[in-house]
């Protein structure tokens, strides 16, 4: 068992504004480390094991209570079924908050995931059991279609992810993953961030039918005709803007008047039809309202 020290840590992170945890290496197998920033999350307890690490916390600018889980599985089915188990367990009966489960899960969930190398389906469909049975989302990463590959570049697997609970996602609906660049290592880094982006409103949409209806030519006249009474304005752009802003406003107003009208007219007719069925039902039409 080999122990690590901060200075090591820090030499990662690259200053001192930060708290860690972890799962320490155990013969040829590495271990887990698990670094955060002190001012942005505050952790409340710790969970190590020898596959996982868990860090419980609250999530500071939002309040949230976050569990981040760095998992590194075996290779064996067995395993990675007592490792999802595990997991599993402290979901249902310790963690209260949102989770997020990330990193070398050593599994993939489909047979795309995998190219020249051999596909297990029972591992598989156990892995994918987990994810359904912890209502867990696969977070859709970007980038490369693979996260690892061999030293001769002949075997490629997607085996990192990241795995998010449903009630993270009401917190953070935005969340997105990228695959990174490689460097010396056989894994790819993965990144989960929130990226929200704002388009401005929504475009302003002319119909063709609009020509149909009486009134359209006059709405457009008299709102181009129109006098924006600012004496702070005299930018031409700020005024040609200000006059679209009033043609958008009265063909608005316009068009809810001209559906109103439509929609009476709709009822009227309908109303007749109505009448008329109700005349012939009863035996009593003519010749002439027959046809």
């Amino acid at each position: 068992m080999e122990l690590i020290d901060f200075l090591v840590v820090r030499s990662f992170w690259g200053n001192a504004s930060f708290c860690y945890a972890y799962s320490p290496s155990s013969g040829n197998a590495g271990g887990i480390l698990v670094i955060w920033d002190q001012n942005r999350f505050n952790k409340k307890r710790a969970i190590s094991s020898d596959w996982f690490v868990a860090v419980e916390g609250v999530w500071i600018s939002s309040g949230t209570e976050v569990v981040f889980v760095s998992v590194y599985a075996l290779q064996g089915t067995d395993s990675k079924r007592q490792l999802w188990g595990e997991i599993g367990q402290l979901m249902s009966s310790c963690f209260r908050g949102g989770v997020v489960i990330m990193g070398d899960f050593n599994e993939v969930r489909d047979e795309s995931k995998r190219m020249g190398s051999q596909f297990h389906p029972a591992s598989a469909r156990v892995f994918n059991q987990f994810i359904e049975d912890a209502n867990l989302f696969d977070i859709t990463l970007g980038g490369p279609r693979f996260t690892w590959n061999n030293k001769w570049g002949s075997k490629f697997s997607k085996l990192d992810r990241f795995l998010v609970s449903k009630r993270l996602l009401v917190v953070f609906p935005h969340l997105s993953g990228m695959v990174l660049e490689k460097r010396k290592p056989d894994h790819r880094p993965i990144l989960l961030m929130e990226h929200s982006v704002d388009y401005g409103p929504k475009p302003f949409r002319f119909f063709h039918s609009w020509f149909n209806h009486t009134g359209l030519d006059e709405v457009v006249h008299n709102s181009w005709s129109s006098v924006i009474k600012d004496e702070d304005i005299i930018n031409p752009w700020v005024i040609f803007k200000k006059k679209l802003q009033l043609l958008k406003y009265n063909l608005r107003v316009w068009y809810h008047a001209v559906r109103e009208g439509m929609d009476n007219k709709r009822k009227k007719l309908q109303d007749n039809i109505e009448s008329i069925d109700t005349i012939l039902m009863a035996g009593d039409g003519t010749a002439n309202l027959r046809e």
